[in-house]
């Protein structure tokens, strides 16, 4: 089990945190679109099915993490469950409804990931339920703490 120490925010345009990694020696990692679900249970968790296209190729994940108000705080701290790759939908579908699980949403993004020292930039372009930008900046505390200060106010 996981912690996840999390900054995220919505803003305007995602050009100036993809310059920002640019000029300070971040990696661009990944790029992809994906297609998430999420299911809620009444003990204070959620399932997500993540989609992860590519090309040529598409992967299919499984997850549990702690459930949260979205928009709720800038910042979070929340347990999650690693991912299990998943090849049949039946089965995971079944398991979530065993489970009590309740499907509760889908989105659709792109998603931008940048690293450098133990610190993942999330850039997410949605385009489903709503159409927004959203930056995530997480990783080890100390240090996302110091990115975060240093980020936050860039568009303006």
């Amino acid at each position: 089990m996981n912690i996840e120490y999390e900054y995220s925010f919505k803003v305007n345009s995602l050009e100036p945190f993809f310059e920002y990694c640019k000029d300070n020696g971040f990696t661009q990692t990944d790029r992809f679109e994906q297609i998430r679900t999420i299911y809620k249970n009444t003990n204070n968790t959620i399932a997500r099915t993540t989609i992860k296209k590519y090309e040529n190729t598409q992967e299919k994940w499984l997850d549990f993490k702690q459930d949260h108000e979205v928009g709720a705080t800038v910042l979070k701290e929340l347990r999650e469950s690693s991912p299990l790759q998943y090849w049949d939908e039946t089965a995971v579908d079944s398991i979530l409804e065993f489970l009590g699980y309740q499907k509760h949403i889908t989105t659709l993004r792109t998603r931008t990931v940048y690293e450098k020292d133990g610190v993942i930039f999330e850039f997410d372009e949605f385009t489903s339920p709503e159409v927004a930008k959203v930056v995530s900046v997480e990783g080890e505390k100390e240090l996302v703490d110091r990115l975060y200060n240093e980020i936050k106010d860039i568009e303006n």
